[in-house]
């Protein structure tokens, strides 16, 4: 089973409740099971491990309940994970990061996140780099398919903002729930 940080589910459930109220948020929680609905509605261990299972279901129930099925409607919680912990965890790097550090340290970055799959980016040309998430489809050993095409490209487009980068873009180019073995990102910048 692999699992998803702390600060990543915290985060998510304060935007929920910032973004819909505690009723919101009991509202979102009825898709868990009794004992995980009471564990995300306690407090949540910024530090601690989750099962992804429960972020994977939790993400698919934020989309059908407040976003009408759009699975967009996840950008902005991820953009609000990415702001808290640029603020809170990144402060350091985003001092003395350019986007080519943050693209090299993918992996890094990925990993304080999930416990289960890789990031690697790869230059491709000027201000330009592929970066190639490999995890599990299953529910229960990797993020799901919202987490990728949505969640990623918010979170990065997030830091290179943060890094005073004017002009950037991320896409999902390829998607391990759409056939290809690892889920392609084209990030490039001016």
């Amino acid at each position: 089973m692999s699992n998803v940080k702390g600060n990543a589910l915290g985060g998510f459930k304060s935007f929920v409740a910032a973004q819909h109220g505690a009723a919101g948020v009991d509202r979102w929680l009825e898709c868990l099971s009794p004992e995980d609905a009471a564990r995300v509605g306690g407090i949540v261990l910024p530090h601690g491990w989750y099962p992804v299972s429960l972020w994977n279901s939790l993400v698919d129930r934020y989309v059908a309940l407040y976003g009408d099925g759009n699975p967009q409607s996840f950008r902005p919680v991820a953009n609000a994970i990415a702001e808290e912990d640029l603020q809170r965890f990144f402060t350091v790097l985003l001092k003395a990061a350019s986007p080519h550090t943050v693209l090299q340290r993918s992996a890094s970055l990925w990993e304080r996140y999930f416990d289960a799959g890789t990031m690697e980016g790869v230059e491709v040309a000027t201000r330009r780099y592929t970066v190639r998430l490999t995890a599990s489809r299953l529910p229960d050993r990797g993020p799901g398919p919202v987490t990728c095409a949505v969640g990623v490209p918010a979170w990065q487009d997030r830091i290179m903002a943060r890094l005073g980068v004017r002009e950037s873009r991320t896409l999902h180019v390829r998607c391990r729930f759409r056939g290809a073995k690892a889920c392609e990102f084209d990030v490039s910048w001016s």
